[in-house]
């Protein structure tokens, strides 16, 4: 199933559903630059016994644009979702820059998430400094400038997103994904894999840069608005020790950090284990 629910406020939410409609329900949130689009396919759902949702954020897919958001509007965005799927309880799952994401529901809604997921998952930079070597290096200078100049820094994100959606549509056919040990250009091989990453790309490059360039600032030069040590809720971190993206440091400060968390750190995995490994991951959480 695929469409978009209308919250609360007008803005419209797109999801799309895949696995057993009677399965532990999971909500999904992609990396930055992809949509609901770049799915995990019907198989591995049903196989975990879960109902998976994959959720666009906003300005991307489906999903209205919701300016000035933060971190923890997020939630309440799931919040109103779910009550309207029915769903009392759920788990949460991010890859890459979905995981601050997931990690702000399980925060929130501590009576609601039963267990978040944390996929190849970047730290909170902006709040914590000293991880500031996990940013990817064209990035650093922008958070230490977003520090005097934010206004700026959300401008210069805008140019660059339009710049980078401008190559996606010229050439690039796969959110920039391509890059990566050989375990991603594995995944990405896979033409099915291949087709819906780049369905997910055309989506994006026909919306526009503003819903990526602000998932962007909140990434790098935005307080996540809580800690990682705040987290009260069973989590599952997956990282692979070959991650070009997201250092693994990152995943062993998140086990570090979050008190009830079991890292799973794959040999040979790049920064899109989510692909190879979504079975293992959805049961993780739907059991």
């Amino acid at each position: 199933m695929d469409g978009a629910f209308a919250l609360s406020d007008g803005r419209a939410l797109g999801y799309a559903e895949w696995g057993a409609d009677d399965g532990a329900p999971v909500f999904g949130f992609h990396g930055t630059s992809l949509s609901r689009l770049a799915h995990l396919g019907e198989e591995a759902p049903r196989a975990a016994g879960a109902r998976l949702i994959l959720v666009d954020r906003p300005g991307y897919g489906l999903s209205d644009l919701h300016p000035g958001r933060t971190l923890l509007d997020w939630p309440r965005d799931i919040a109103e979702l779910a009550d309207a799927l029915g769903l009392d309880r759920f788990a949460v799952f991010g890859m890459s820059g979905g995981g601050p994401h997931a990690a702000s529901c399980a925060y929130a809604l501590p009576d609601r998430v039963s267990a978040l997921g944390l996929v190849s998952a970047p730290a909170p930079v902006w709040d914590r400094p000293e991880l500031r070597f996990s940013a990817p290096p064209h990035r650093r200078p922008m958070i230490e400038l977003a520090e005097r100049d934010p206004d700026f820094v959300a401008r210069q994100l805008l140019e660059d997103c339009q710049a980078e959606l401008e190559r996606m549509a010229a050439g690039s056919r796969n959110g920039g994904k391509g890059d990566g040990p050989a375990a991603d250009q594995a995944i990405l091989a896979d033409p099915e894999v291949r087709a819906r990453f780049e369905a997910a790309t055309r989506e994006t490059v026909a919306r526009g840069p503003d819903g990526y360039a602000h998932d962007l600032f909140l990434l790098y030069v935005a307080p996540w608005g809580f800690a990682p040590e705040e987290i009260d809720v069973p989590t599952q971190i997956w990282h692979g020790d070959e991650d070009a993206a997201v250092s693994p440091r990152i995943a062993q400060f998140f086990a570090e950090t979050i008190p009830a968390s079991r890292l799973h750190m794959l040999p040979g995995a790049g920064h899109l284990l989510l692909w190879s490994h979504a079975e293992e991951i959805l049961r993780s959480l739907s059991s």
